[in-house]
């Protein structure tokens, strides 16, 4: 079970590590709570708290002094004008030149996000504005891409929540700078759920990305519960590509919420199955069933949604946005365990 880090410090900046070490309380929330005891360990939690705890640590000074340094010509790229990446895993895209020169050039609002076995395959970004489609699809090709995660509407209560980043129709292409975007196919998977395959084209070098749109998430809300099925087909999508050593990027409208709670939820569903197919692989149903080997071992298998979120909150600033994302992804996970341990 190495590489699996359930709680504990963030690899490439953590500021809030050191305030949860200093305080017990703090400490036994990061831990985390046993597979076996979830459902019972979630009836005690406060989550309302815990939520307010994970602001207090990480919306501090010192993460807003990591906030990318304001400059006008870089403003109009952010979609708003309070969600701002941090200096430390923002994406930098290649230009021509000196980067201060070329700032405008070389700024997209999107963070790389290490995931749960701490490699940089997660990308969270905001939905792309007009004058970001070149950035954007920079971005695709630079960081070699394999699957977009679209998590919004282009529009929601009659306010823009992304632009169209892709051709209109099948068969079309989207002209930015040198890249070119065809439209491949579009498919309607249900559920709200659309695939689409894009042909990029970048000075006559080819490859193939996949983006998967899921319309059926509120913004500032949560998926309703009977969309449990439709998440978890959603998530086996991201993960296959995921654990094939592929990178998928994700954005919502602002790439804070749906984003970060989805990540979320990506990284713990790994780590679960991790878990499952460990206890496989080392005890068969007939002498050990799983319940057996999660009751003799309950610290070995345990996750920590308070230690997830706040280290996604060290990446990118505000991830998970709000309280009912944050239960929402414990009340998911309570979901997940009864549906993969029989629980």
């Amino acid at each position: 079970m190495q590489g699996f880090l359930v709680e504990g410090k963030e690899i490439s900046k953590d500021y809030s590590y050191d305030w949860v070490q200093g305080k017990a309380e703090l400490v036994a929330i990061e831990k985390g709570i046993s597979v076996l005891h979830f459902s019972q360990e979630l009836l005690k939690r406060d989550l309302e708290m815990e939520f307010r705890l994970l602001r207090r640590l990480t919306e501090t000074q010192y993460h807003n002094d990591n906030l990318f340094d304001f400059h006008p010509d870089v403003q109009r790229l952010n979609r708003y004008n309070n969600i701002i990446p941090f200096k430390h895993s923002i994406v930098k895209l290649k230009s021509e030149g000196d980067e201060e020169e070329n700032l405008k050039e070389s700024y997209i609002n999107a963070n790389f996000i290490n995931v749960i076995e701490q490699f940089k395959q997660h990308m969270a970004t905001q939905g792309p504005l007009l004058s970001t489609f070149g950035h954007f699809w920079k971005m695709i090709v630079q960081e070699n891409m394999s699957m977009i995660v679209m998590l919004c509407n282009l529009k929601e209560n009659q306010r823009a929540q992304c632009e169209q980043y892709w051709p209109k129709n099948v068969g079309e292409t989207l002209i930015c700078g040198n890249i070119q975007v065809n439209l491949q196919s579009q498919d309607d998977l249900g559920n709200n759920i659309t695939k689409r395959i894009l042909k990029i084209n970048q000075e006559g070098e080819e490859r193939n990305v996949i983006q998967i749109q899921w319309c059926g998430w509120p913004d500032q809300g949560v998926p309703s519960p009977s969309d449990f099925d439709v998440m978890k087909e959603l998530l086996n999508i991201i993960n296959e590509k995921l654990l094939a050593d592929q990178k998928v990027v994700f954005h919502c409208s602002a790439g804070v919420g749906r984003t970060g709670t989805l990540i979320a939820l990506s990284n713990l569903m790994i780590l679960l199955r991790a878990y499952k197919q460990h206890i496989g692989d080392d005890h068969s149903s007939n002498q050990s069933p799983l319940f057996q080997e999660l009751e003799e071992n309950p610290e070995l298998y345990r996750i920590s949604i308070f230690g997830m979120v706040r280290r996604l909150r060290e990446q990118r600033w505000g991830m998970v946005h709000t309280s009912e994302q944050y239960s929402y992804i414990y009340k998911f996970i309570d979901e997940a365990i009864r549906y993969l341990f029989n629980n």
